[in-house]
Parts: structure tokens; sequence; C-alpha cells
């Protein structure tokens, strides 16, 4: 479901996408990003960079996260709904992002905050350092803040609100995760001492 919901956000930005006439003048720059990666790229570059954080999500997800070994919020939602919502997510920035580079506005705080997003998840599902991951939560959403602005200013704003919206949700959780766990993830070690007690 995610790969179709990716592929049909790559399909809706190829035909948004229209290539400038080889008569009109565009600006170089604009020229040379539309040449080198037009629309659909960007969409699906943001879309295979998300996959990277994937297997450790799935590792996660089929044994300590949701399993009982870590203390969840009641309101933590079904781990069926990550793929497809991040999938969505991944396909909007990538766009977003087509459109500031396509206006040579595309800030490079804007690039450093993709990738502390890309690396959050290695950072809570694979080392399980939920303090560090809710601290580059709170460094994404602060950074999204930042450059919000900038995106305005070539009318891809609206294209990040949804992301907002779910990294402030998920800094929440977050934080959330790190109350209810104060040692961290605390797994069963079962030794021959236990074993013969």
């Amino acid at each position: 479901m995610a790969r179709s919901l990716c592929l049909s956000l790559v399909f809706a930005a190829a035909s948004s996408f229209r290539p400038t006439s080889h008569h009109a003048k565009a600006p170089p720059r604009r020229a040379v990003v539309a040449a080198v990666a037009p629309a659909p790229a960007w969409v699906a570059g943001a879309c295979l960079g998300g996959v990277l954080g994937t297997p450790f999500v799935v590792a996660a997800t089929k044994t300590w996260y949701g399993d009982g070994t870590l203390n969840l919020p009641s309101w933590t939602p079904p781990k069926g709904i990550f793929a497809p919502v991040w999938t969505t997510l991944y396909a909007t920035i990538g766009f977003a992002a087509y459109k500031a580079a396509a206006a040579n506005a595309l800030p490079k705080l804007a690039v450093a905050h993709y990738v502390g997003n890309l690396l959050w998840a290695p950072l809570f599902f694979k080392l399980k350092q939920f303090k560090a991951a809710l601290g580059l939560n709170v460094a994404l959403v602060a950074s999204l803040v930042a450059v919000l602005p900038a995106f305005g200013a070539v009318g891809a704003r609206a294209l990040l609100l949804p992301y907002l919206a779910w990294l402030v949700f998920a800094t929440v959780l977050n934080a959330e995760i790190v109350r209810l766990n104060p040692k961290g993830l605390v797994e069963a070690n079962v030794g021959v001492d236990t074993l013969y007690s």
C-alpha cells in the first residue's frame, strides 16, 4: 500500500510538472534544477530516503515496540499507520523541496532538517536512545518552523503543514514514551541464576 501511495504521489507530481518552453527564458538555476531533477525525482528521492529507516521500524514493531516491553501511552497510533503516513509526508516534503529548489530558494537548513529526519528512526528504533530522539524531534520541529517562510515564498508552505502537525504529534508521543520509561528500555534479561532461583 505504501509503495502504491508513493507511486501515485510521484505521478501526481509528474502531471503538475511542465518543462519550460525552448523559447521561454527561465532563470539559469531553475533551468538546471528542472533539467537535472524534475518534480517526480524529488518526490521519489524523498520517499526512498524515508525507506532507509524502515528496517529499524519494522524490526522494533515486531519485537519490543508494542509487545508490552516498552510502556506506551494508550493513544499510541497502531503500527500499521506509520508506513502510509510517512510515505505521504515524504512525498509532500519532496514536492515542496522541488518547488523551493526550482525557485533557487531551498534553504540549507531544510536540507539539514531532512538529514536529521532520516536519523531519527535509527536513533529511536535501533539504538533505543529515546531521550536523544526526543531532543532531535524538538530540533526538527524548530528547524521546520524556521524554514516555513522560505517555502511559503514559493507557494509550498501548505505542503509542509501536515508534516509539521505529525512532527509535533510525534514529539509529544516521544516525550510521553520518555516519561513512561525513565530508565529507557528495560528488556528481560534471563540468566542462569534466574532460571535456578
